[in-house]
């Protein structure tokens, strides 16, 4: 299965080069090739791609790929810009949020010499990353016509080296990036798919925030985020505290008969 992804990804990028080519475009255009490469990754029919849907009202929404009854909008971040889309695709479609995570990064800098050697990103990318964005579009979680595939991938990421103009500055503008190899896929439909994934981790049977953090490999802030979305969901529960610290458990409901 991943070499069969390999190469639908291969070719998936190597379609979205040349689509660029055909418009004669110059450079990197406001749909980013990894954008573009997943959606023929997902689906190589171009009459599928960017399909008009009318809304209730007036006006015209698009989704990137709409097969039959099925809409999937890929999404590298920013989910709140979603929620038009989500407020008129859920009464009527099946929706797929597709979020690709940068799971190795080969980083290349471009400065004033021109491209330097690649250098490896120490950090990888997780599947419960995509919890920050979950927040963004909460109130939408508990419907059932929605799901979200993540897609774990390696990529090549260019950035130009820019003037840092105050501390927190960068000092980069991240030009484009490449995506090389799927390591991983998950689908989250149900809520099982969410207690399974939670259980692919060393979680003891009831935990605070910082074990959580401690298990799954995010910051502290970023386990609170989480928890905050699956007590939400109902993946997890609370059940008391330990000293000042909320204690909580999986689901109940949700647990393997």
């Amino acid at each position: 299965m991943v070499d069969d992804n390999q190469h639908k990804l291969e070719v998936a990028y190597d379609q979205a080069i040349s689509t660029d080519a055909k418009q004669q475009v110059i450079g990197i255009q406001k749909e980013k090739v990894l954008h573009k490469t997943l959606k023929y990754f997902l689906c190589d029919n171009e009459d599928c791609h960017e399909v008009k849907i009318a809304k209730t009202n007036k006006g015209v929404l698009y989704a990137d790929i709409k097969i039959d009854n099925h809409i999937y909008e890929i999404q590298t971040r920013n989910f709140n810009a979603l929620r038009e889309k989500l407020e008129e695709f859920l009464k009527t479609y099946q929706v797929t949020i597709v979020y690709p995570i940068p799971y190795r990064k080969q980083i290349y800098k471009i400065d004033h010499e021109g491209l330097q050697p690649p250098k490896t990103s120490p950090k990888k990318g997780r599947p419960l990353e995509v919890c920050y964005e979950l927040y963004k579009i909460k109130s939408y979680l508990n419907h059932p016509n929605l799901s979200f595939l993540l897609i774990l991938l390696d990529v090549d990421e260019y950035r130009q080296v820019t003037e840092k103009k105050h501390y927190r500055s960068s000092g980069y503008e991240r030009i484009v990036q490449i995506p090389k190899r799927i390591e991983q896929m998950i689908t989250l439909s149900t809520k099982m798919d969410y207690h399974c994934l939670l259980k692919t981790y060393a979680l003891p049977e009831a935990f605070t925030s910082s074990d959580f953090a401690k298990a799954t490999h995010l910051t502290q802030k970023k386990a609170g985020v989480a928890l905050h979305v699956f007590t939400y969901m109902h993946i997890v529960e609370r059940i008391g505290k330990r000293g000042r610290s909320y204690l909580y458990q999986l689901s109940l409901e949700n647990r393997e008969k």
